[in-house]
């Protein structure tokens, strides 16, 4: 009686280790997974950040392309026009209302 009884519950501790080994496992599991998902996002935020970049730094020369062939297009001995100046727009404010 006392092997069965002792058998019994050394095969219940083995089962309940087992279970925390596994739940250990899957935790850690489930850690690195979100860690992996967060690392993603901040390289997927930092492509965008460098790809941006990219395009502001390549415009300048598509800028200088589009000048060169507006001076081409621009019949010789006639000077460029001069650049508008800009005008700041007067502020909407109500006369009637109140000052705070």
């Amino acid at each position: 009686m006392f092997y069965r009884f002792g058998g019994a519950l050394i095969l219940l501790v083995i089962i309940a280790l087992s279970g925390i080994a596994i739940e250990k496992r899957n935790l850690t599991l489930r850690r690195t997974v979100s860690h992996q998902k967060f690392r993603q996002e901040v390289l997927m935020e930092e492509h965008a950040v460098h790809r941006l970049k990219a395009q502001q730094l390549g415009a300048p020369g598509r800028l200088m392309n589009d000048l060169d062939a507006a001076e081409l297009r621009r019949p010789r001995g006639v000077p460029p026009a001069p650049p508008i100046k800009f005008k700041r727009p007067t502020p909407r404010v109500d006369p009637n209302a109140p000052l705070n």
